[in-house]
């Protein structure tokens, strides 16, 4: 996937602005933004993850958390990355759910301080510290 230049992105937006004579400096400014955030997001979901071991501790990336658990910023220890990831046909097209890889077997602390396990989108989390074993 070719990376596209900020600059680039600017003059695109600036062209769709001039074609749209309603639009205004202040709302172009708020597109500019809104850009360029989708862009860093997506980019970094696109990164190739790193290879996640057994009581690796891991975390959402930034932006990237799309489950209640666990919390934003709180950590989780890897149980499995799996080599075959779970895809789950049954959910509606129109969630955003539908199809996502579940790769990657992680164990937190719920709300009510008991251990529990989930299956994530290994693409979505980065390594705060390896192995704790």
């Amino acid at each position: 996937m070719s990376d596209v230049s900020e600059a680039a992105v600017k003059r695109v937006m600036l062209e769709i602005m001039r074609k749209n004579s309603d639009s205004d400096i202040e709302s172009g400014a708020t597109k500019f933004s809104d850009i360029s955030t989708l862009k860093q997001k997506v980019n970094s979901f696109l990164e190739k993850p790193p290879t996640f071991n057994h009581g690796d501790v891991v975390k959402w990336k930034k932006g990237l958390k799309n489950k209640k658990y666990p919390k934003e910023g709180q950590l989780c220890i890897v149980i499995e990355e799996m080599k075959e990831p779970i895809i789950q046909d049954s959910r509606d097209p129109g969630s955003p759910y539908y199809r996502e890889p579940l790769d990657l077997v992680l164990a937190l602390i719920d709300d009510d301080s008991d251990l529990v396990i989930f299956h994530y989108d290994k693409r979505r989390f980065e390594l705060v510290q390896t192995s704790i074993s």
